[in-house]
This record gives structure tokens, sequence and C-alpha cells, in this order.
């Protein structure tokens, strides 16, 4: 649609206004400022449109370098997670081993000490049992 103005329509304008006959020098004038302030704000239009146009590749940009930061941050998320899940599993196992080790040193200390034997009661001089 800008082509069509800016290259076509106005230039036909123009000369429309010229070929009419009845165009004084003032009107054509006119019509020429016209034309010239409509191509300006078309120029002006197109140029607000290309920086609308880069700043939103540069918001594209920025957010596919965020998307990418969060999935990286959700990956190193999980892999902690599953680290921390092992490593309960781990202390799990190791205290039910250090449960089990104890366990089997009393049984073994149980083993292992002879009953204390029996004691003779010793009665004092002249006392009789």
């Amino acid at each position: 649609m800008h082509g069509f103005v800016k290259r076509g329509f106005l230039p036909l304008m123009i000369g429309a206004v010229l070929l009419g006959g009845c165009a004084t020098r003032e009107s054509v004038q006119q019509a020429q400022a016209a034309a010239d302030a409509a191509r300006m704000q078309a120029d002006q239009a197109t140029a607000a449109a290309n920086e609308a146009i880069s700043a939103a590749r540069v918001a594209t940009q920025r957010a596919d370098q965020a998307n990418m930061s969060a999935q990286q941050a959700q990956q190193t998320a999980n892999s902690a997670q599953a680290s921390a899940q092992s490593a309960a599993a781990s202390a799990q196992r190791a205290s039910d081993d250090a449960r089990a080790a104890q366990q089997r040193a009393q049984e073994i200390q149980l083993q292992a000490t002879p009953p204390a034997p029996a004691r003779a009661t010793r009665f004092a001089r002249g006392e009789r049992g």
C-alpha cells in the first residue's frame, strides 16, 4: 500500500490536477506540498515500522535466551533432585548398616563375655552362715 501511494497514486493525482485545465499555479503548489507531506509521513511510518521490527527481533532473541536459560535451570534442578534422592537412599542404607553392625557387636559381646562366677560369701570372724 505504501509503495502504491508513494510511487503511483500521488504523482497520478498531481498529473490529473495539472491536466485538468482549471488548476492554478497556487493549487498545483498546494497539491505538490500535500504530496510531499504525505511522502514524508509515509517515510516516517516506514522508519517507525522498521524500528518496531528490529525491536521485535531483539525481544524474540532475548526471549529465546531466557527460554534456554530456563531449560538449563530445569535440567540442573532435576539433576540436583535425583542426586538428593540418591544421597537420601544412601544415607538410609548406611543407617541401616550401622544399626545392624551395632546389634551384631552387642550379640558378639554377650557371647564373648563369660558369666561372672558365683562368689563365695565370706563371713567376718565369729559369724556363721
